[in-house]
């Protein structure tokens, strides 16, 4: 649909007298009805002293006729172009069917770094479901930006360092059991971790005992270090188990123990730069404040290190490394005030590259909960997930001949992930299972079963054609061009969802292919002729070139956002 937008825009600049960039900023997509393409009018009112109905009558008659357009007219105060719908369907169905995993691709990142640091938990804790939104809003991310040639530099920054790992140290010293902790694993650490709070709460020596055993981390002291590398290494092994169920991956896994080494230069640096004062026996970073705004602390009292310090350092080091054109902090809303200290930082240390970061915030989910309780687990989220399609599919299943337990992986998981996906980064949202997988609406197993869809038929009808065996010209049914339309919007939407790092967008346009396919499927129900496995075999294979097509939109769409895409359901 690009070639469609960039020819609007240059003939409407042209008529105008106006810069391509302000015109193209004022497109919209309107209503089926009223065309494919819509310019409003009303910004130019009040310069040109103008109605917008008049100028966009006006601009009608100087733009004319265009050979990729059916009409260009005015209506009211929007000046709408309609597609030609032969040209369209004889160019877009070809080039994607050529494309194949290639399609919705660019280059436009060519020669670019992107750095984004997702998922991130804390060691010896399990995954919890609040790191589903960070870890596949970051991977749709790295796979979008991909697709559009940028190098992606995927960094799962884990909290493996502070007084935290003190405290778990402390507790495995006086009251731990080793055969035990090989048992239970991560799951063990939890336990452990719990007692340790308490005791560090009923107890001030042990709480002292904590912060000294940090110390002696910090300083590389060789039984502290081991029981650290012991956890992480545990913590590490059942973190993976989760990412290879989500399908995800990472370039780096570099924790806050990364920089250890390197945090007393980080701190004399800024000393040297934006320089530091001494808070409350804390060592603060000196720059404004707003009233009332808590100071971004360096070291504490005891001379330990901050999660501040750690990021600053890692900040400068991934510039040193990769020279990014973004670097994107997929985390929640709730740290945005540190991510703003963290940038305000940098940019008193005089790092004007700090301007390239982003805090890639998102909102909260709500009503989260499995049959197990309220205390919510990554894996059993991605259990019940694939317990409830299992159930689902075995209900309706006529012996299709599937592996029920791979797709009900991939529809439970998909599920979850796309209902993730699915809605604006920064809003909050409700989790709600039914909704997750219904087949109807805008849901992922809807997308998945047009995509099982698509892939069904063409077996039926023998695979897909070759190019020289198709007449696309017979493809004039209202359905097939608006199917198409649809499709022809998705390379739009990888870009969109790069530009405004915003997955949705591509959710969205993914979920709109699956409905127009839906609504042309139905077609067929009703009106013997449009069906796609017709007698006529010309008309036949022009269908399955569209249905070829369909099922490559849909399968990239999909795989950009993280989500299988299943040949059969």
């Amino acid at each position: 649909m690009k070639r469609y937008e960039n020819a609007f825009t240059e003939v409407v600049a042209r008529a105008a007298g106006r810069d391509e960039a302000q015109i193209r900023s004022l497109l919209k997509i309107p209503e089926a009805q009223r065309g494919d393409l819509s310019l409003p009018c009303f910004p130019f009112a009040k310069e040109m002293k103008k109605s917008p109905a008049a100028i966009a009558a006006d601009l009608q008659v100087a733009v004319g006729d265009h050979p990729l357009f059916e009409k260009i007219e005015a209506v009211g105060p929007y000046l709408n172009a309609f597609i030609e719908p032969e040209g369209l369907m004889s160019t877009l169905i070809p080039e994607i069917r050529e494309a194949q995993d290639r399609f919705a691709t660019s280059d436009v990142g060519k020669g670019k770094e992107v750095v984004i640091d997702f998922s991130s938990p804390n060691i010896a804790k399990p995954l919890g479901f609040h790191h589903l939104r960070s870890t596949m809003i970051g991977n749709a991310l790295g796979r979008i930006h991909r697709a559009l040639g940028y190098r992606v530099q995927g960094i799962n920054f884990l909290g493996d360092w502070g007084k935290t790992f003190g405290l778990l140290a402390e507790a495995f010293v006086r009251f731990g059991d080793r055969s035990a902790l090989d048992e239970g694993g991560i799951s063990y650490l939890l336990e452990l971790y719990i007692k340790a709070n308490a005791a560090a709460q009923e107890d001030e020596s042990f709480d002292e005992a904590a912060r000294l055993m940090f110390k002696n981390q910090e300083a590389g002291e060789p039984r502290a270090m081991d029981l650290w590398r012991l956890f992480r290494g545990i913590s590490l092994a059942e973190f993976q188990k989760v990412y290879d169920r989500l399908d995800v991956s990472f370039e780096f896994f570099e924790g806050e123990s990364h920089y250890r080494d390197v945090l007393d230069e980080v701190v004399a640096r800024v000393e040297s730069t934006c320089g530091t004062r001494e808070d409350q026996g804390a060592l603060v970073v000196d720059m404004e404040y707003a009233k009332d705004e808590p100071p971004m602390m360096l070291r504490k009292s005891d001379g330990t290190t901050l999660y501040a310090t750690r990021d600053i350092a890692a900040a400068m080091d991934r510039w040193e490394r990769f020279r990014f054109a973004k670097s994107l902090y997929v985390v929640g809303v709730e740290q945005k005030r540190h991510f703003n200290q963290l940038k305000r930082a940098l940019g008193a240390m005089g790092q004007e590259w700090e301007e390239r970061m982003t805090h890639v915030y998102f909102g909260r989910v709500a009503g989260m909960s499995t049959r197990k309780g309220n205390v919510v687990f990554l894996t059993e989220v991605l259990d019940e997930a694939t317990d409830r399609a299992r159930a689902k599919m075995r209900q309706d299943d006529g012996d299709r001949g599937i592996d029920i337990e791979k797709v009900a992986q991939q529809v439970g998981i998909g599920g979850v992930v796309f209902f993730d996906l699915k809605n604006l980064r920064t809003s909050d949202y409700s989790f709600d299972w039914e909704e997750i997988l219904n087949t109807k609406g805008f849901t992922g197993i809807c997308v998945q079963y047009a995509h099982a869809r698509c892939c069904s038929i063409l077996s039926k009808g023998g695979g897909a054609p070759s190019a020289g065996e198709t007449d696309l010209g017979l493809l004039r049914a209202s359905e097939e061009i608006a199917l198409v339309k649809e499709l022809g919007r998705i390379p739009g939407a990888v870009e969109a969802a790069a530009a405004d790092l915003e997955p949705s967008r591509l959710a969205r346009a993914v979920y709109d292919v699956a409905r127009e396919w839906n609504r042309y499927q139905q077609s067929g129900n009703a009106d013997r002729s449009l069906r796609i496995l017709v007698e006529d075999e010309s008309v036949k294979k022009a269908r399955l070139a569209l249905v070829d097509a369909v099922r490559i939109g849909l399968e990239t769409g999909l795989k950009l956002l993280g989500v299988s895409a299943p040949q059969a359901m």
